[in-house]
Parts: structure tokens; sequence; C-alpha cells
């Protein structure tokens, strides 16, 4: 008999950011529900461990084949996950969505993902582009002299891109942290993109995410942020896909024809790493 305390979970990552993925069709737990298993079995060394919680539910638009939830490691709800959604995708491929491209609904709205390459797990996610770009924006608290020049955008969630000469050189978490709550980005906040760009015009990243608030391997919606904002200011060349190497792992965004004016992507890929069962929170 089956204990209905218990979760059965997969947990998979995406270029090293983790994440705990459940369907929700057998569970229907709440959006308040979900929030406290996502800040009790996230913590490292405590619970499970992970960057978020994912869960796939019912689709609520007629178009959709599922829905997305994504819940932070300290429980408050996310709009968007790169990384997460290509996982989900995985996830509900295994869970007997089985047609190579699914739609799925989110928090910031309609999103589309196919497989590209089984062999290496890649996953293409169709995104919308980037909204609300802002180049050179000023902060109420000081920055950083080795930020040369810092940027906004909204990727599906809020994103800061600051240029830096060598990624390797930023404390992350101490840098970050105190961007992410500069009093000028309030009330959401911001991710705290790390970026250079190297002679081959290749991105490298380090990403500090809120709702996890430390550095995560990698960040997908900080991938695309990133990669749009070098391409508009011409530190990439406009008709090229961008390689973005994070700590986790390269991704890739493009476009689906060479004129740049098709849908964009992010691609990477997504892996199943174990299944488990945990109980749910008191």
């Amino acid at each position: 008999m089956t204990d209905p305390q218990r979760i059965s979970f997969t947990k998979m990552q995406g270029t090293g950011n983790d994440f705990i993925v459940l369907d929700n069709r057998t569970y229907r737990l709440s959006a308040a529900a979900l929030s406290a298993c996502a800040a009790e079995w996230c913590p490292r060394r405590y619970g499970v461990g992970a960057d978020g919680l994912l869960a796939l539910d019912d689709s609520q638009t007629p178009t959709a084949d599922y829905r997305m939830h994504y819940v932070n490691a300290d429980g408050s709800r996310a709009t968007m996950c790169g990384n997460g959604a290509r996982c989900l995708f995985r996830f509900a491929q295994a869970a007997g969505f089985e047609t190579d491209t699914l739609t799925f609904d989110t928090d910031a709205g309609l999103y589309r993902a196919t497989s590209t390459d089984d062999e290496r797990a890649l996953v293409r996610l169709f995104v919308p582009e980037p909204t609300d770009v802002q180049f050179e924006v000023v902060l109420d608290e000081a920055v950083p002299g080795a930020i040369r020049a810092l940027h906004y955008t909204h990727a599906g969630t809020e994103h800061l891109v600051a240029l830096v000469d060598d990624v390797e050189a930023i404390p992350v978490r101490d840098w970050g942290r105190r961007l992410r709550h500069d009093p000028s980005l309030a009330p959401t906040g911001a991710n705290v993109n790390f970026a250079a760009v190297d002679e081959d015009g290749d991105v490298h990243l380090r990403t500090y995410e809120k709702g996890v608030e430390n550095e995560t391997l990698s960040c997908g919606t900080g991938v695309l942020a990133t990669a749009v904002v070098v391409q508009r200011l011409g530190r990439v060349e406009a008709d090229a896909d961008v390689r973005v190497h994070t700590r986790g792992g390269e991704l890739r965004v493009g476009t689906t024809n060479a004129d740049r004016s098709a849908e964009r992507y992010l691609e990477g890929p997504a892996v199943p790493v174990f299944q488990g069962t945990v109980s749910r929170p008191e």
C-alpha cells in the first residue's frame, strides 16, 4: 500500500543547476505545500539538496501539454527557470508525454521545448525575447570598481548583467548578495550575472541567484539574459550563436534561422541523477 505521506521524486540537473522534480498530478500539492516542500527538502546536508523544486501539473491553457511550477530553495516561488524547464521537459517525457516537442505553461507565460541530441541529453528551450533591457543602469548603492558596466533585463525573471574582466577573480557570493538587494531593485530584487567575453566571443559566466541566495553552478535565464545583452552591445557577433561557459558546463543561445528574426532558444543538457522518496513536511 502506498504511504500518502511519502512523495516520489527524481533528482535532475542541467549544467549543475539541480532540482527535485515531482509529478503533482498525483499529489495535488497546493502552492503553499510546494513552497514548504522546497524549503524543507532543498537544503544541502540537511535535506535532499537542490537549487529548487519543479512540479509537473495539469495544463491551464488548451495549447499547453502541462503546467510547470518552480519554487526556489528558500520556498519562494519563481516565475521561470531555464535549466529547470529543460529538466521538466525530460521528466514529462518519462512521465508519458512521448512527443519530441512539448508546450507548457509557466508563471512567465507559454514555453516550448524539444529534444535535439538524445545521446548528449540536449534539450532546446524556445524562449520569448527578453524585455525591459536597460544599459548602464545606476544602482542606489556603490558598485565595486571591477564591474566595468552594469545592465538589466527581464528574461523570464529579473537579471543584472555585470561585465567584468575575469569572472574567476570575483567574490560572487559577497558582491552578488549586495547587488541583489540594492534598494533600486525592490521589491523583487534581481539575479546577478558576472560575465566576461573572451577573444573568441565566448561568454564566461558566474551567477548569484535570488531564492537560492548563493552562487549556483549555472542559471539558464541568466545565460539567456547575458547573451542578449552582450549581443546588443556588440561584444559578440549579432548573427552567431552565443556559447556561454558556466561553472557547471556549456549552454548555447541562438535563433532558428540565420537572420536572427525567428525564435530564440536556450540549449543545453537535462540529466536525471537518481530517484527516491521523501516525507511530506509536517
